[in-house]
């Protein structure tokens, strides 16, 4: 099963960063994030953070997505606003 993405039609609105290298915690276990910005704007959009679990072949597989919304019509909730203020 392959799905397509539209790499071309995101990169006409958005940046996709990597902040740093995938984080392994040696346990089986790793994390990935991936931080969406307005092309124009340089302004954060979202961060999009995936908990990896190692397989018994050895490749990686997601257990968790985790999605911090940022855009003023998808404010954070209570106790969210301050990720970005303090974390990013």
């Amino acid at each position: 099963y392959t799905i397509e993405f539209p790499w071309d039609r995101v990169q006409e609105y958005y940046t996709i960063e990597f902040p740093w290298d995938t984080l392994d915690y040696y346990d089986g276990t790793a994390w990935l994030e991936c931080r969406l910005r307005d092309k124009l704007s340089d302004e954060l959009l979202c961060v999009l953070g995936w908990s990896l679990e190692k397989s018994s072949d050895g490749s990686w597989l997601i257990d968790g997505i985790d999605w911090q919304d940022f855009r003023e019509r998808y404010r954070p909730g209570i106790g969210r606003e301050e990720w970005e203020r303090i974390c990013g």
